[in-house]
């Protein structure tokens, strides 16, 4: 999503570039209404059942992004990514432990008091999803990893970051939550090759009985590597630009050309 961008070369040769054990591999922007999933980086998203509805803009009151799709509550309805990660990790060598997700969502009144799922990982969507927004107060994540101590704003753009690192005994590489480019959560840690572990594709927004209320979105990227917390804090809050791997080169300068190229587009409302 292409949005104009003022120019502030120190503050951006301060932030760190994104490490080559956590490159892009999937980005999608939703800006083509007659093409909802096409990808910005990596491959088109499938879309399962209904199809998202887009919108070319969309305001949470303060701040507005371009190309929204909100999606399609019900078990038949989700979108299917194609995320691009080679198995890593350890394991037996065909899982993905390692690696990130990024979304930039806010949720519509309706949904605001609904479970709503933002990945599965179980291809056939045959049960709960892997992570929520959850109902009863915004709190993010599912229980076997346990639940963000506070909520969301449920009302407001927000880009949330899931990091994993599986079967890691390091604290430092446990499996977190980042929202808006600050340490959110630190969740309990899984197995290699367990629930987490990924398949060659990733479902968005899917649930096997009707835990995915609908969300409005703006962004979804993948990493196929585990975010450190430097990494998420570059990558800053919502609507800012998802650096693609042009730009996620050795040193600053690679991170300044980033303005030079494309931003995520956001206003004031």
């Amino acid at each position: 999503m292409i949005r104009p961008v003022s120019l502030f070369p120190f503050a951006l040769l301060s932030l760190a570039p994104l490490s080559q054990a956590a490159t892009l591999t999937g980005l999608w922007e939703f800006n083509n209404a007659s093409n909802i999933g096409k990808a910005t980086v990596g491959n088109d998203l499938v879309i399962v059942g209904t199809a998202p509805t887009h919108s070319a803009s969309m305001s949470d009151g303060t701040t507005s992004l371009n190309g929204v799709v909100a999606t399609v509550a019900g078990p038949a309805n989700y979108l299917r990514a194609t995320h691009g990660i080679a198995p890593n990790g350890g394991g037996s060598g065909s899982y993905v432990n390692e690696w990130s997700i990024a979304f930039d969502v806010f949720s519509p009144v309706a949904s605001r008091n609904s479970w709503r799922a933002l990945f599965q990982t179980n291809q056939s969507n045959s049960n709960d999803a892997d992570y929520f927004i959850r109902n009863t107060n915004d709190t993010l994540g599912i229980n076997s990893l346990g639940y963000s101590a506070t909520g969301i704003n449920d009302s407001q753009w927000t880009r949330v970051v899931v990091t994993f690192n599986l079967g890691t005994t390091l604290a430092s590489d446990e499996i977190k939550t980042y929202v808006n480019g600050t340490l959110f959560a630190t969740h309990n840690d899984m197995a290699l090759d367990g629930t987490y572990a990924l398949d060659p594709t990733l479902l968005l927004f899917a649930d096997n009985d009707n835990e995915n209320a609908s969300l409005n979105v703006s962004t979804v990227a993948v990493f196929n590597g585990a975010l450190t917390a430097s990494e998420v804090t570059a990558l800053g809050g919502v609507g800012s630009a998802i650096p693609e791997p042009s730009a996620a080169v050795i040193g600053g300068f690679g991170v300044l050309s980033l303005a030079f190229r494309r931003t995520r587009r956001q206003q004031q409302a």
